[in-house]
């Protein structure tokens, strides 16, 4: 058996740790950045022009912050996209423009490989939002993401991508985590590296076909929160009548699962109800597009899309953040403030 060099026995135990740049830090890009960094992995960010609640939660995760998109780019070895739907587009311009900026590639090159490679790996781009297939089509043409087996003209891997289910959290008592699904799909070259980062981001990789994770996302998120679209029409409405008590109770006596699942719905879309606006349009087209459903999605889910706005911009629960909750917190409060429509107060 060959023996190693000292010098490269001290160069293998000192390899860098791999680098994952998270664009942005709200609630599920804190959580997927706390999950990583317990795993040994570099996590950073581009902090410029976001928000204290931002700032805050990047610092109370030990992200490091990076001054440009570019920088980012060059240290990163992946980038995960987990921003509202409306920003995935911009987002993707961002960091592809990045990568083409001069001289990013060489100073990349600079890099150790973390496969040990002679030359540095591409830049893997995970497009995590919920958008419908047709945006992650024109995303991944940003990257010049190709058709065939081929490598060559990349500019970076592009994948697909969505996330189901809640941020990852850490039990306090035996510190296992509780983790989301990453449904990825696309046609790219899969470092070994990756393997380990399938397992500790819960990766299931469906399909070979851009767009196809995306749309696996959107149907999913279509039952979840079209349920809770549903929720807030009738709990709002029994609200309005002062029936709010007797639905509840037949819900509880005739459909048990369907009112835990309507309730907490409910309770917990308020702070989200931003992002779920134009999530509602995606799946609307979805439908219609690849369900081949011909306006019978966007007519629907385009009156759910109108809910979540309402509530976002014509209520006070618009104001909730996941951190700091306040109002919305029983399904009382939460239907007596949507029925009456009380807007947020004027400056």
């Amino acid at each position: 058996m060959e023996h190693m060099h000292p010098a490269e026995t001290i160069t293998s135990l000192i390899m860098r740790p791999v680098t994952i740049g998270i664009v942005s830090i709200g609630d599920m890009g804190l959580g997927m950045a706390r999950l990583l960094k317990a795993h040994d992995y570099r996590v950073v960010t581009v902090a410029e022009g976001r928000s204290e609640h931002t700032l805050a939660r990047i610092h109370s995760a030990g992200i490091e912050i990076l001054p440009t998109d570019q920088a980012l780019v060059i240290q990163a070895d992946y980038v995960l996209s987990i921003v509202p739907p409306r920003n995935a587009l911009a987002t993707a311009r961002r960091i592809a423009d990045a990568s083409a900026q001069p001289p990013t590639d060489s100073l990349r090159e600079a890099i150790e490989d973390v496969e040990s490679k002679p030359k540095r790996s591409k830049l893997y781009f995970l497009e995590l939002n919920a958008v419908p297939a047709r945006l992650a089509s024109e995303m991944a043409a940003l990257f010049s993401e190709p058709t065939a087996t081929t490598e060559e003209g990349r500019g970076c891997h592009f994948v697909d991508g969505g996330i189901i289910g809640l941020p990852p959290t850490q039990s306090t008592q035996d510190g296992s985590w509780k983790k989301p699904t990453v449904v990825l799909s696309g046609l790219v070259d899969l470092a070994p590296g990756f393997a380990t980062l399938t397992s500790v981001l819960n990766i299931r990789l469906v399909s070979p076909r851009i767009g196809a994770a995306s749309t696996l996302k959107l149907s999913f998120a279509g039952l979840n929160k079209g349920l809770i679209a549903l929720s807030i029409l009738s709990f709002s409405t029994a609200q309005k009548e002062e029936m709010l008590p007797e639905l509840l109770a037949l819900l509880e006596e005739y459909s048990p699962r369907s009112a835990a699942l309507a309730t907490n719905g409910v309770i917990s879309m308020s702070p989200k109800a931003y992002r779920w606006e134009e999530e509602m349009r995606g799946i609307g087209e979805a439908f219609d597009a690849e369900g081949g459903w011909n306006g019978v999605g966007t007519d629907v889910y385009g009156g759910f899309a109108e809910i979540y706005r309402i509530i976002a911009e014509d209520t006070i629960l618009g104001e909730e953040r996941v951190e700091h909750r306040v109002r919305g917190l029983t399904v009382e409060d939460a239907s007596q403030i949507i029925a009456q429509r009380q807007r947020k107060s004027k400056p």
